[in-house]
């Protein structure tokens, strides 16, 4: 500051050193106040302290502010349709929509997640055209209800409420319409989900055969045998099913395992005429798996038939066994594979053997290399006196690794199939209780040695680990009447891709 200089000198000279306009300029630690035109700019100077600091506060040209060029939306006034596109485009991780009951509909609203969580299925449907209008029947327009509650589920993140589906499916089923006391009574989700599997199998049509079929169909091969008469040659059958059923045993033989359950379903001993004895005898029917579905959805027998007692009072109803019937993450069917299907099998465990030792091969390679790196940089650099040697990560050091590309690559079965699917029933009573769904949302990664599933109660969806849902307080696998237990299971295959020829 010159002597004998203006306020509006001083701000013409703070102008050209910080481009701040001397309308702009404010100045604040000036003995009595803010700076003003009008005061005597060396008096003030004068009763500053040796070492005092003056502030400007002012935006230089150019900084200025400026209204947004894009309108700012914020989160709350964002449609259910609109936010669930944002997050889909963001890639945000968030929970899926749920679907609203109405009126005992859980049972349906479990298939329809459970349903809606098979890719293939899921593409389809959405490729589905109904016929004309002259033309369509209730499976038609059942089938592109199916597909309406699809595409809601994943374009919008709050409940959907799928009323035009519910009336469509009691139109079809009228069973699901039945009342009581003046309301919707409550229904079999399993008699729900095979009837929109025989819908669809009708609609959805594919190179002769039906997308149903193609993703959920496997055939049984049958040996009826007859226990009374050797003379009798056993009889063969084939049968086409879309279930497989887990029986539970008895009070006096009990099943403690899904495999036990299958392989007793698998087996039955019935009563019918023989042709060589002339009278009702009995034969034993052996059935084994003939081919492998895409998808496998295995039953639990948890539901049977109680008759009326006239001594105990009682009217003939549906009971629940709630036997605990352990199952993990994964199934293998090899032991319920017919001797041909085995054959198979076995060459795609082999495949899977071979896949798998050649990874272990490629992270030990891929190790090797991390530490010939680590060391050769460590004599070239001056010693650490840490002691610490800086390793390359065994996922970097294994693209350095050099792998012969595998040419003409086939996919083998293996007979292992992996759980992505639960549809679970809590209640004493198939007229009664609550229904829900479960799906598996992704598998244990890094820290996360549990895989976390996705639970549709209704409209309400959360994310569970696995440990919870066969834990103490909830239990999938039973024991418990007044919990959730699993009622149906959907099994994803698990095949492998490998060079054809089969080493050793």
């Amino acid at each position: 500051v010159t002597s004998y200089s203006s306020v509006q000198v001083f701000k013409m000279q703070v102008w050209t050193l910080t481009q701040v306009p001397a309308d702009r300029q404010k100045y604040m630690g000036f003995p009595g106040g803010p700076l003003k035109d009008t005061d005597d700019l060396m008096a003030k100077v004068a009763k500053l302290k040796p070492g005092a600091k003056v502030m400007l506060v002012g935006t230089a040209e150019g900084g200025e502010v400026k209204a947004p060029t894009e309108k700012v939306v914020f989160e709350e006034d964002l449609t259910p349709e609109e936010k669930a596109k944002f997050y889909k485009e963001k890639k945000v991780e968030v929970l899926p929509a749920g679907i609203k009951n109405l009126g005992n509909t859980c049972y349906m609203n479990s298939c329809l997640q459970c349903l809606s969580r098979v890719n293939e299925l899921r593409t389809a449907v959405e490729q589905y055209n109904p016929p004309a209008a002259d033309a369509r029947d209730i499976d038609s327009v059942l089938t592109a209800q199916f597909r309406s509650v699809t595409q809601n589920l994943r374009n919008t993140t709050e409940a959907i409420v799928p009323l035009q589906f519910v009336m469509a499916l009691r139109q079809r089923f009228p069973r699901f319409g039945e009342m009581q006391n003046g309301g919707y009574m409550q229904q079999d989700a399993d008699e729900c989900l095979r009837g929109l599997l025989t819908v669809m199998s009708g609609t959805l049509q594919k190179d002769g055969g039906n997308v149903i079929d193609d993703l959920f169909g496997f055939k049984l091969k049958s040996s009826l045998k007859c226990l009374e008469c050797d003379e009798e040659p056993p009889q063969e059958s084939m049968d086409e099913q879309r279930v497989l059923i887990c029986h539970l045993g008895t009070q006096t033989e009990p099943v403690s395992h899904i495999h036990q359950g299958v392989a007793l379903s698998l087996k039955e001993h019935i009563e019918k005429q023989s042709p060589v004895l002339g009278r009702n005898a009995q034969y034993e029917k052996n059935s084994r798996l003939a081919s492998l579905p895409p998808y496998l959805l295995v039953q639990f027998a948890r539901f049977g038939y109680k008759g009326a007692s006239e001594w105990a009072g009682t009217q003939a109803s549906k009971v629940k066994l709630t036997r605990k019937c352990a199952f993990s993450p994964t199934f293998d069917l090899f032991d319920c594979a017919s001797d041909e299907l085995r054959k198979q099998l076995s060459i795609g465990r082999l495949k899977k053997k071979e896949v798998e030792d050649a990874q272990l091969e490629k992270e030990r390679q891929a190790l090797k290399i991390g530490k010939a790196d680590a060391s050769s940089s460590s004599s070239a650099k001056p010693e650490d006196k840490s002691g610490d040697v800086e390793m390359k990560p065994a996922e970097e050091a294994a693209k350095d690794v050099e792998m012969t590309p595998a040419e003409n690559l086939e996919e083998f079965d293996t007979g292992y199939y992996e759980l992505i699917g639960i549809i679970s029933h809590k209640g004493r009573t198939a007229d009664g209780g609550h229904y829900v769904g479960w799906a598996k949302h992704k598998a244990a990664e890094g820290k996360d040695k549990d895989d976390t599933w996705i639970l549709f109660d209704d409209e309400t969806t959360s994310f569970e680990p696995w440990k919870n849902m066969v834990g103490l307080s909830t239990d999938l696998q039973g024991g418990k009447a007044d919990t959730q237990i699993a009622y149906i299971n959907i099994y994803k295959k698990v095949t492998v891709k490998a060079p054809g020829n089969v080493l050793g």
